[in-house]
C-alpha cells in the first residue's frame, strides 16, 4: 500500500507541476511532465520490471499501437483545408437578386 500511495503522491506532485508549467505556456515542459507521469505509472503501478517478459512485450506493443492511433487521429486536423466562405459568396447572391429585381 505504501508503494501505491507513493506513486499517487508523485503523480499529484507532477500534476501540480504540470499546471504550473501550463500557466507559463512552456509546451516542451508539459510534454516532459507527461512522459514522467507515464513512467511513474509503468514502473510504479504496473511494476513492469518484475513482470514476465510477455507482459513487457505487450506493454511495448500497446505503446506502439497507441502511437499509431494518435498519429492517424492527428492526420485529420493536419491535412484539413479550410475554405473561407463569407462575404464574397453572399455579396454575389445579393447583387444577383438586386439586378434581377431592377429589370423591367
Amino acid at each position: 500500500m505504501v508503494r501505491v500511495m507513493a506513486c499517487w503522491g508523485t503523480l499529484m506532485a507532477l500534476f501540480m507541476g504540470e499546471l504550473a508549467i501550463a500557466t507559463t505556456g512552456f509546451g516542451p515542459g508539459i510534454c516532459a511532465v507527461a512522459v514522467l507521469m507515464g513512467l511513474v505509472i509503468v514502473f510504479g503501478f504496473m511494476r513492469i520490471t518484475l513482470a514476465p517478459p510477455l507482459a513487457a512485450i505487450f506493454a511495448l506493443g500497446s505503446l506502439f499501437w497507441l502511437a499509431i492511433l494518435l498519429s492517424l487521429g492527428s492526420l485529420d486536423s493536419f491535412t484539413r483545408t479550410n475554405f473561407s466562405v463569407g462575404d464574397t459568396l453572399s455579396s454575389r447572391t445579393q447583387n444577383a437578386v438586386t439586378a434581377r429585381d431592377r429589370a423591367p
